[in-house]
């Protein structure tokens, strides 16, 4: 995979451009080069549900005329639900991107790499050629955003994210139908009427950090893909962007590392709901404009076909029965989230200190082993040496001077035993010691030393 170490131009910010016509006291802001930015939703309609039926089928005749024996496995994961993230295929599979990727772009952020391949892999029922394609366009776009991949998006240290999240522009319901998606709810009444690249750009960081801790925290958002309302209640056109909106399309269809499952415009601005059906075919190309709807100003929508969220998720103001939502405690839940994080980034990093520590202090005991065999190899060579010199002077059997020869011998090697190893041992004791099988030590130091001595002779 290509490093993702140096900044890429994914046309974010020219995206975000913008000129006045019209009337220059008022200026209506149209966006700039409309066409060269235009939605991709081919990601989302590759791995919809009907395109991953579709093609289960296909995989499954394609390989019905090979040996039971070697696709067994395959054919039985993927005729039904296709290949799970969980069973040994998907593993391997897991196990293969992040190889593609390589050791350096997992280095600068791990938790955001295995995130991504991990979604990705659970939305394509762990196809590896889009998995790692669209990883590509996300760390592109990450690195075009934030800098620099290894940036961590934190609310601790982002004082202007955690306050724009807190004006409740944007905001997240987990778990909201019968598949456990989620849906990402845009209020424009609550957007900020400034028509400058800054702002865009700070929306475009909400939607990228309120998306990746909705996909970490639930599985089933990985593989089914989100929904996203966009609420015009209690908006003026005046304050509408085109090219902030444009962009927020542009960068949710194209980036993203999760698939858009449906598209809910909730209580549009007449202008647009009578504007968006003869753009639909532009704005929405190909599949996925089947996928979109326009709501009326009933919120109560949300409930009926074909979307069919959860009332018991929702709020009231979405026509449902959960009084007690309030999106400000679950910033305070990410907020612990982080904290956790940062904890065990910090015990990791400790743990891999303490294993670098206790390497080197393995390192030492080897060097001081290494001491020990040469002074016992020094000491068996003396010894060999003295033995030698006895054996050439040594008197006859009948006489009584072996005796005094032997005493002088053990004196010799009390005094040299005294001078190496302050007063141990003699090296005959020792050494006797070492082949005695009955013969045991209490300090581990002199075990050891005894294996040690094994191994020397």
């Amino acid at each position: 995979m290509t490093p993702t170490t140096t900044t890429t131009d994914t046309g974010v910010r020219r995206c975000l451009s913008i000129k006045n016509r019209w009337n220059p006291s008022r200026p209506f802001y149209v966006p700039l080069l409309a066409r060269a930015f235009r939605p991709d939703f081919s990601f989302s309609e590759q791995n919809s549900e009907d395109a991953l039926k579709a093609r289960r089928e296909t995989t499954k005749k394609t390989n019905f005329k090979r040996s039971v024996d070697d696709d067994d496995d395959f054919l039985s994961s993927s005729s039904e639900g296709g290949v799970t993230f969980e069973s040994e295929i998907g593993q391997r599979r897991y196990q293969f991107c992040l190889k593609t990727i390589g050791q350096e772009v997992r280095r600068e952020n791990p938790e955001l790499v295995e995130l991504v391949v991990t979604s990705l892999l659970r939305a394509t029922e762990c196809d590896v050629a889009r998995t790692l394609h669209r990883a590509q366009q996300y760390f592109d776009f990450y690195v075009d955003v934030f800098g620099k991949l290894s940036f961590k998006q934190t609310l601790k240290d982002d004082e202007q994210l955690r306050k724009s999240f807190e004006s409740g522009v944007l905001q997240v319901l987990e778990n909201c139908d019968d598949k456990g998606r989620s849906a990402i709810i845009l209020l424009f009444n609550r957007m900020l009427p400034e028509q400058t690249e800054s702002s865009g750009m700070q929306m475009i960081r909400m939607i990228n950090y309120i998306l990746l801790r909705t996909l970490k925290n639930y599985p089933t958002t990985q593989k089914h893909g989100i929904i996203v309302i966009p609420d015009m209640g209690g908006f003026s056109y005046e304050n509408y962007s085109f090219s902030n909106g444009r962009t927020n399309l542009y960068v949710i269809s194209k980036f993203l590392p999760c698939k858009i499952h449906k598209f809910c415009l909730l209580r549009p601005l007449y202008f647009v709901k009578f504007v968006l059906p003869a753009l639909k075919s532009f704005v929405f190309p190909g599949p996925m404009s089947a996928n979109v709807h326009i709501l009326t100003q009933d919120p109560r929508d949300l409930l009926r076909e074909p979307i069919n969220l959860r009332a018991e998720i929702l709020p009231p103001m979405y026509g449902g029965t959960n009084t007690s939502y309030d999106f400000i405690p679950r910033l305070r839940g990410w907020e612990l989230e982080e904290e956790e994080t940062e904890f065990s980034e910090m015990g990791s990093s400790n743990h891999h200190n303490d294993n670098n520590n206790n390497n080197m202090e393995e390192e030492i005991g080897d060097d001081k082993e290494s001491g020990f065999a040469r002074e016992l190899f020094k000491r068996q060579d003396q010894f060999g040496n003295d033995i030698a010199m006895d054996c050439a002077r040594a008197p006859s059997r009948e006489s009584n001077d072996l005796n005094d020869d032997d005493d002088d011998f053990s004196s010799h090697n009390n005094n040299e035993e005294d001078k190496t190893s302050g007063g141990g041992n003699s090296d005959v004791n020792f050494l006797t010691s070492s082949f005695d099988d009955n013969n045991t030590y209490d300090s581990a130091d002199d075990k050891s030393f005894t294996n040690k001595s094994f191994e020397v002779l």
